[in-house]
C-alpha cells in the first residue's frame, strides 16, 4: 500500500530538511516529470496536436507551469497564459527566465480564441495546487468552462484547479494525496500519475512515515481465499448466516455472494416476516428458522425492513444474544440496520465482546446516520461522504473492534484508526444489489477467519475489480453477474 497525504506539504518539508534538498531543484523536477507526461501523449499518435497551452497561476504551481514549458520550449510548439508572473520566492525567476527565453505568452482574449478553435492541442492545468482555498475567481472560472468544452486533452499538475477542470490526466507531484480521491475529485483527476521528484516515492515519504495512517490500496494488500489445503472438507471453510426479512431478495444477493466467494456453508436465516418463498433459491443454500451451531459469521441489515416494528427487533435481540455469547463471533452490519434506534448501544455492546470481528457497510446516507448517532455530528449524505477520513477516524477510536465500509465512488476503509482507499470509481456498480453482494462477500471472509481488516480490504478490492473488469461505464452489470464474476 502506498501513503496518502492529507497535508503534501508537510511530507515535502520532511524530505527537503532530511536530505537537504534545495527548493528550485523540486520545481525541476516536478516540471521534468510533467514534461515527460506530456511529451508521451504528444508522440502517442492519438491525435494530430498542433500545441501546448500552459495555464499558470501566479504561486509556485504556475511556476511549475512555466519551468515545463521552458523545458518543452523549442522541442513542440507551446503558449503561456499567465496574467500575473508568480510572485513567490522560487516562483518568480522562472517567469523572467520565459520572458527573457520569448517563451510566447497569450493575452487572454488570444486564449480564448485558441480554446474555441477545432485544431487539436494539449492544455495544462498549472492554475492552483492542492493549497488552494475559497471560491475560484470568476476570471478562472470562464477559462476553465471554456477548456473543459473544447476538444482538447487535458492534464492537471498536482490536482484539476479547485476541481473545476476537467483533467484526462492528473499529474500529481511526489505522493498521493487524499484530495484526489473525494468522489469529486474522482469526477474530474481521470488517470492519476505520481511523478517523481528526483528519487523514488518510497524515499520521498520515507521522513514523514512514521506516525502515517492513510494509504491507497494495491494488489499486494488482497488475500484471496484460495483454497491451498488439501486436507479439507466444507467445515474448513465455515458456515455463514445471512437473516432474510422484509426484502429477502437483498439476503439472497449476499448469500450467493458469500458462498461463491468460499464459505464452507451458507444458510439464509428465515424470519416470520421475510418474503423468500417468492423467490427460486439455489439448492445449494440452506434455510433455517434457528441459528445453528456452526454459525461462524452472521449478516443482519440487508433487506432486514422497519427495524421500529417489534418483530424485527426481536431478530435483532436475537442475533445480538448469539454475538455476546459465542467465542470468536463475527458480523455484517449493513442496510436497515443504520436506522435501528438502539444501533449506538447495540455496537457498544458488541464492540466490549473479546475475540469479535465486526464490519459497518454503511452507504453515505447510512455513514451520515451513523455518525450523527455515534459522534453526535449532523451530517447530510454528502457531508459524511466528504468528511469520512475524520468520521472512520473518530469511530474507529471510540469502538475499537469496529471496521467500517464506507462506500461512494472510491471506497474508504477505517480501521484501528487508519484509513484505506480503494481507488475504484466504477459506475457500472451504481445499482441496486451491489451493496448486498460486497456485504455477503466480506462475511464468507469472515467466516473463514479473516481478521475484520482483512476481510473489508479484500472483499472491496475483488469486488471493485471484478465489475472494472466487466466494464467501468457498463449499464447491464446486474448483481448476479457480479456474483459470477468475484
Amino acid at each position: 500500500m502506498k501513503p496518502v497525504f492529507e497535508n503534501p506539504a508537510e511530507a515535502e518539508k520532511a524530505f527537503k530538511e532530511k536530505y537537504s534538498v534545495p527548493p528550485y531543484l523540486m520545481m525541476e523536477n516536478a516540471a521534468k516529470s510533467l514534461s515527460e507526461v506530456i511529451l508521451a501523449e504528444w508522440d502517442s499518435g492519438s491525435a494530430d496536436y498542433e500545441q501546448v497551452i500552459f495555464l499558470c497561476g501566479k504561486g509556485n504551481n504556475g511556476a511549475d507551469g512555466l519551468v515545463c514549458a521552458r523545458m518543452l520550449y523549442g522541442k513542440i510548439p507551446v503558449s503561456v497564459y499567465c496574467p500575473v508572473l508568480p510572485q513567490t520566492e522560487d516562483g518568480k525567476p522562472q517567469g523572467e527566465m520565459c520572458v527573457k527565453l520569448k517563451v510566447p505568452f497569450l493575452s487572454e482574449k488570444k486564449l480564448s480564441r485558441e480554446l474555441e478553435t477545432p485544431e487539436s492541442k494539449i492544455i495544462v492545468d498549472c492554475v492552483f495546487g492542492t493549497g488552494f482555498h475559497g471560491e475560484l475567481p470568476s476570471e478562472w472560472e470562464k477559462l476553465f468552462e471554456k477548456a473543459n468544452l473544447s476538444q482538447a486533452f487535458r492534464i492537471a499538475c498536482d490536482i484539476p484547479s479547485a476541481l473545476s477542470f476537467f483533467a484526462d490526466i492528473t499529474v500529481t507531484m511526489g505522493t498521493h494525496k487524499t484530495s484526489l480521491y473525494s468522489d469529486k475529485a474522482g469526477q474530474v483527476c481521470g488517470r492519476i500519475i505520481v511523478s517523481e521528484l528526483g528519487v523514488s516515492e518510497n524515499i520521498f515519504t520515507s521522513p514523514a512515515n512514521k506516525k502515517h495512517s492513510i494509504f491507497l490500496l494495491e494488489e499486494s494488500d488482497v488475500k484471496l481465499p484460495l483454497r491451498k489445503n488439501t486436507n479439507s472438507h466444507k467445515g474448513t471453510y465455515g458456515h455463514s448466516l445471512i437473516i432474510a426479512g422484509e426484502k429477502s431478495g437483498a439476503s439472497i444477493l449476499s448469500a450467493e455472494a458469500a458462498k461463491n466467494f468460499g464459505s464452507g456453508l451458507t444458510s439464509l436465516f428465515k424470519t416470520d416476516y421475510s418474503n423468500l418463498k417468492q423467490f427460486k433459491i439455489s439448492p445449494e443454500l440452506m434455510i433455517t428458522e434457528t441459528i445453528p451451531k456452526t454459525t461462524k459469521a452472521i449478516q443482519i441489515g440487508s433487506g432486514l425492513g422497519d427495524t421500529a416494528k417489534p418483530e424485527i427487533e426481536n431478530t435483532i435481540n436475537l442475533f445480538e444474544n448469539w454475538f455476546t455469547s459465542s467465542k470468536n463471533p463475527a458480523c455484517v452490519i449493513d442496510a436497515d440496520m443504520f436506522s435501528y434506534k438502539d444501533l449506538d448501544v447495540l455496537l457498544k455492546k458488541l464492540n466490549k465482546i473479546e475475540n469479535g470481528r465486526i464490519v459497518l457497510t454503511p452507504h453515505a446516507k447510512e455513514l451520515a446516520l451513523l455518525s450523527n448517532r455515534i459522534l453526535k455530528t449532523d451530517y447530510t449524505a454528502a457531508e459524511a461522504l466528504d468528511n469520512r477520513i475524520s468520521i472512520g477516524r473518530e469511530l474507529t477510536r471510540k469502538l475499537p473492534n469496529i471496521t467500517v465500509v464506507m462506500k461512494g465512488a472510491n471506497t474508504f476503509i477505517a480501521s484501528k484508526g487508519n484509513i484505506y482507499i480503494h481507488k475504484g470509481r466504477c459506475p457500472a456498480l451504481a445499482k441496486g444489489g451491489s451493496g448486498d453482494v460486497l456485504a455477503g462477500m466480506i462475511t464468507s471472509l469472515l467466516t473463514q477467519g479473516y481478521s475484520a481488516e482483512d476481510a473489508a480490504i479484500t472483499a472491496v478490492w475483488r469486488h471493485g475489480t471484478a465489475a472494472l473488469d466487466y466494464g467501468s461505464s457498463a449499464y447491464n452489470l446486474t448483481p448476479g453477474k457480479l456474483i459470477n464474476l468475484i
